[in-house]
């Protein structure tokens, strides 16, 4: 009895070592067919972290806006200054509702196909850059139309991020303020800047043979005005502007146009010219020829001269020759002005 416990307790024995064995060999070869190599780390460096540059920007110094105007009937015109040859967009409730395309000097100006309707209006600006980057601007333009004719659309520039006030820029009764305020800073403006004088406008008068001259001068007493190698004619300067007739047939060919500014004493303080040919003032057929000056656009001239902005169609209609794209037009240009409509 007792040998036959031993001989079970033997055996048992036995089949747990093998076991153990069997164990140890299988985790060796489990291990060397799975040999990880862990790297040897000679020192510390801290971690850094890294920088991620964003696709969009946003700069309140990249959209300037110079005009914002909206009309009762909902038409509105936005005009100002961006990055250089780059894509504006206005947005409004996550739609572009008017795209254009700024100058080399950054330049623009953009006219929604639709007219807004009653309500009240967020517009954002985008411009995407000729190397894709995208700027959103943190100025906005909050709009308010209530659609009845009589009434004068509110528009506000505001910081969409909500650091800086609203600007009122358009409101009932704010327009008859901004004009006092203009005319006061034209009455300034004659007394501070240097003597100037410009070119704006000339308009040929077959009835009665006679090149009429238009434009502004300031800190002068009298313009002296005429084609180069002809006689001159003279006239005095009225709250900053003048206007002169130049008797005489239509000018042949291409001439020189000059006007100087001349002080008390006779002396020249400053003087303006262009070329222009005698098909110009003949394909005008009576009708006035503008002089594009620095910081034009068409809208503003179209609201200066036919108290319309949106009359700008018009203008690149009777200039198509000359206008390619109605947001780039440049100093010195000859454009026909169509009649202004009472």
């Amino acid at each position: 009895m007792k040998s036959s416990k031993a001989i079970y307790f033997l055996l048992t024995g036995a089949i747990i070592a093998a076991l153990a064995l069997f164990v140890v060999f299988y985790e060796t070869e489990t291990v060397d067919e799975k040999e990880v190599v862990v790297p040897l780390v000679n020192k510390v460096v801290d971690a850094k972290t890294i920088e991620v540059k964003p696709t969009r920007e946003e700069t309140a110094e990249t959209i300037k806006l110079e005009v914002v105007r909206v009309r009762p009937d909902g038409s509105l015109v936005i005009a100002g200054k961006g990055l250089p040859n780059s894509k504006i967009e206005i947005i409004s409730n996550s739609e572009v509702i008017a795209s254009t395309t700024s100058d080399k000097i950054g330049d623009f100006v953009t006219v929604p196909k639709k007219q807004l309707k009653s309500g009240e209006y967020f517009l954002s600006f985008r411009q995407t850059t000729e190397d894709n980057k995208v700027v959103i601007a943190k100025k906005s333009v909050v709009i308010n139309v209530t659609g009845n004719q009589d009434d004068i659309p509110i528009v506000a520039i505001v910081d969409s991020q909500g650091k800086l006030g609203a600007k009122v820029i358009q409101a009932p009764g704010l327009e008859k303020k901004e004009e006092n305020n203009k005319d006061d800073e034209k009455s300034n403006t004659k007394l501070t800047q240097k003597p100037s004088i410009k070119i704006l406008a000339i308009t040929h008068d077959s009835k009665v043979g006679q090149l009429v001259l238009s434009g502004i001068a300031y800190n002068g007493v009298q313009v002296n005005a005429g084609f180069t190698g002809k006689e001159t004619s003279s006239t005095k300067i009225i709250n900053g502007e003048w206007i002169l007739s130049i008797p005489g047939k239509l000018i042949a060919g291409k001439q020189k146009v000059f006007a100087v500014l001349l002080g008390k004493s006779g002396k020249v303080l400053s003087e303006n010219s262009f070329i222009i040919s005698g098909k110009s003032i003949e394909n005008a057929n009576g009708k006035t020829l503008i002089i594009v000056q620095k910081g034009d656009a068409l809208w503003n001239i179209a609201y200066q001269r036919l108290g319309l902005g949106n009359r700008y169609i018009d203008i690149v209609e009777l200039n198509k020759d000359k206008i390619k794209n109605p947001d780039l037009i440049y100093p010195k240009q000859l454009f026909i002005i169509p009649n202004k409509i009472n």
